[in-house]
């Protein structure tokens, strides 16, 4: 798996700097709730990052549009897309056949650009990523460069 962090503009998808035991490997921010048309573009990276394509999506039921497919064609590989109400609505996790995968924060599609675009700004420069979707979306998490440039200044 790489570990860099990237960032990509049209799929607005930021990766977490590489670490054990990480709750969250990336933040993502979809264009529109309409699961099919989303994946199309993330999946291909996510594959990139594994190192292999990635064969199963899984995602909240509740956060997506009603049209669900169980199966998606993306390129020459079919993902098997498994819905569950009981996944957190703030992320979606990819994986390969094997253990690879990654859980990535989800960003509503419905942020206005200015949070949205803000949130994966922050993301992508900081040096502590949060330990859940909540922290991340509510911007509490600490050890980030904005955190520690604030605990600077109070002291």
């Amino acid at each position: 798996m790489t570990d860099q962090a990237v960032h990509d503009s049209d799929c607005r998808l930021v990766w977490a700097p590489a670490s054990p035991g990480r709750a969250l490997d990336g933040a993502w921010w979809p264009h529109s709730r309409d699961a099919s048309a989303e994946l199309v573009s993330l999946v291909p990276l996510v594959g990139d990052h594994l190192g292999g394509p990635v064969r199963r999506v899984s995602a909240n039921i509740d956060s997506w549009d009603p049209d669900q497919p169980q199966r998606l064609r993306v390129g020459d590989e079919l993902v098997r897309l498994g819905w569950f109400h009981t996944l957190d609505p703030a992320t979606v996790t990819l994986g390969r056949r094997n253990a690879d995968r990654v859980t990535l924060l989800v960003i509503p599609p419905g942020s206005d650009a200015s949070t949205g675009g803000r949130l994966l700004s922050r993301l992508s420069t900081a040096d502590v990523w949060p330990d859940s979707a909540d922290a991340a979306l509510s911007g509490t998490w600490t050890g980030d460069t904005e955190d520690a440039a604030a605990t600077e200044e109070a002291t």
